[in-house]
Parts: structure tokens; sequence; C-alpha cells
């Protein structure tokens, strides 16, 4: 059994691991501590319920992706077409590393558990979309560069774009998943630039 201080940390990155790649509602309790090396009654020491759980791990979620991949990419020296092409490329990368391992590609977690539960816990639901919207910010910021660098038409909605620019990884994400081949991700990487309506030449 894992030793009672890690406990907790070892159930967030269980849940991470089980239910963002596989099933909310598939896996019991039983499941998750088995998974990570604890006892039952470490679950309940610290966690209500599975949906608690659910709620921690999605935050913890939130804050590996902002800092690892979403601050790197976006806040980085490349030009903004660019940096959106290369969350692209780390997300194939994610992708290969997980299929190589397990046999299968996982997916986004967020997207995985919108499909599943945002009909079935409204608690989940609201905390998904806030991890979304927070997401949307770094890629309107984005937009809103490559407007003022002129890559970009000076009309272009960044709002509108960031919620299709959004809409359109988890989409490649849904494709490539269910062919179970990340490198569809590189295929239809480019299209974002349409979406942007990115133009080589400067506007204006």
């Amino acid at each position: 059994m894992g030793r009672p201080s890690d406990a907790r940390k070892r159930l967030i990155e269980a849940a991470k691991n089980v239910i963002f790649s596989h099933s909310y509602e598939g896996v019991s309790v039983d499941e998750l501590c088995a998974a990570a090396g604890v006892a039952k009654s470490s679950f309940y020491h610290f966690f209500s319920s599975k949906q608690d759980l659910v709620l921690v791990a999605i935050e913890s979620q939130w804050q590996w992706f902002e800092q690892a991949v979403l601050e790197p990419t976006f806040t980085g020296h490349l030009p903004p077409q660019e940096r959106i092409l290369h969350f692209f490329d780390l997300a194939l990368e994610k992708q290969q590393q997980q299929k190589q391992s397990e046999g299968y590609m996982r997916g986004c977690p967020a997207g995985n558990l919108t499909l599943e539960m945002s009909t079935q816990d409204e608690l989940i639901r609201t905390r998904v979309q806030q991890f979304f919207q927070a997401w949307l910010r770094y890629f309107e910021r984005m937009l809103c560069e490559a407007k003022e660098q002129g890559v970009v038409p000076t009309t272009l909605d960044t709002a509108a774009t960031a919620q299709a620019l959004l809409a359109y990884f988890e989409g490649v994400m849904l494709l490539a998943k269910g062919r179970n081949d990340p490198t569809l991700i590189h295929t239809l990487r480019t299209g974002v630039l349409a979406l942007m309506q990115y133009r080589r030449e400067r506007i204006g």
C-alpha cells in the first residue's frame, strides 16, 4: 500500500490515468484504489466520492496543462501562427508516446470527459467547461498578437475564431483517436491556419 503521506496524490494520478483515458462510469472506487495502491479507507479519508476525486483531478490536469504546455507554447517568442502549429506538434508527441506504451492513443482528457459526462453530471460538466474557457484565453491572446503583427485580418473576430480553433483541435483528436492513429494530428494541423485566415504576407 502507498504511504499515507502520498495516498491523496496517488489517487489523483490514478483518476487522471484511468478515468480520463477510459471511463468515469466504468471505473469503480475499488479499481481506483487498486490503481493508486492505497486502501479504500484512504480514499474516503481524502475524498467524499468518486465525483469529488474527479473534480480535484480536473484541476490537477489543468495546472499541468497550463504550466507544461500552454504557457511555454503561447508565451514564447515564436510568431503567433507557429505557436498554434507547435501546440499541435506537442499533442502529436504526447499521443504517440501513449500509443507506444499502451497500444492506443488516449485523446484529449477534457474532451473525453465532456463526451461521457456533460449530460450526466452538472458539476463535472461545469468544471470541464471552465477548463475549456481558460484554454480559450490562450488562443485568443495569440490571435490578438497575430492581428497586431498583420498576419491575419484586422476584422478577425478573435473570440469566435478561438472557439473555432479549439473545436477544430478537439475534432482532430477525436478522429485520430477513432483511427488510433496519432499521425492524423500532423496531417490536419495546418487547417488551423485557414481558420485564422492566416496570410503568409503581412496584411495592410
